[in-house]
């Protein structure tokens, strides 16, 4: 089985619990010793690492065969890129609950952290995953010249109608790509309009799924 270590945390004198994301939803790994230095398990044992190891029949177990598919060293090495790679993981950490579609959601969360630009990536992810929870917006337009985009309406706001904008008809167009394209299809031409993305992305989640993502702010 292969998945994705999304939080790391010591055990007792010289272990680690890994808590890792895999197509199938969250299981806990034990890696012992993986806090000695010179332990075999140390390096494969960290935050953002895609592994291989072997599956076990409930949700905690020993880690077993572990492998690393992929380190992510080129996101590790950059603050920033690792911030971004963080907000990812911390949606999957506290809003990905057990019968959603682990499938899916495993396959955008690999497809994202290995596209060409991650800060794009991670806030497309997060629009992404805003459908896949539950909270979609409807941003396809009915032929009424739009306003700009509503938070607390979830959908396009057009001309004539009172309710509050949260976004401009510019910044909306930046959010659909941002919400439809492939990963690999974004490109820096979307950077203008980011921080206003940001901004809209950590309200919605905090006004929708009443969550606050720590890693957006």
């Amino acid at each position: 089985m292969e998945g994705i270590i999304f939080k790391v945390q010591p055990y007792q004198e010289h272990s680690r619990l890994l808590f890792v994301y895999t197509n199938r939803g969250k299981v806990t790994l034990l890696a012992q010793g993986a806090q000695k230095v010179n332990h075999a398990s140390r390096i494969l044992s960290q935050f953002l690492t895609h592994i291989d190891f072997k599956e076990g029949k409930k949700s905690f177990y020993p880690l077993q065969e572990g492998k690393i598919i992929h380190d992510f060293h080129e996101i590790k090495n950059d603050f920033q890129l690792t911030k971004y790679a963080a907000l990812m993981l911390e949606i999957v950490d506290h809003l990905v609950v057990e019968n959603a579609d682990h499938s899916l959601i495993f396959n955008e969360l690999i497809l994202a952290l290995k596209s060409p630009f991650i800060d794009l990536s991670a806030l497309s992810f997060s629009l992404k995953m805003i459908n896949l929870l539950g909270y979609g917006m409807d941003l396809s337009p009915d032929g009424r010249k739009v306003k700009g985009v509503s938070i607390e309406k979830g959908s396009l706001v057009y001309q004539g109608e009172a309710d509050q904008i949260d976004l401009d008809t510019k910044d909306a167009i930046t959010l659909l790509k941002l919400s439809v394209m492939p990963y690999s299809s974004l490109d820096q031409s979307l950077n203008e309009h980011l921080d206003k993305i940001k901004e809209f992305i950590l309200k919605y989640y905090s006004y929708h799924l009443q969550t606050t993502l720590k890693n957006l702010q």
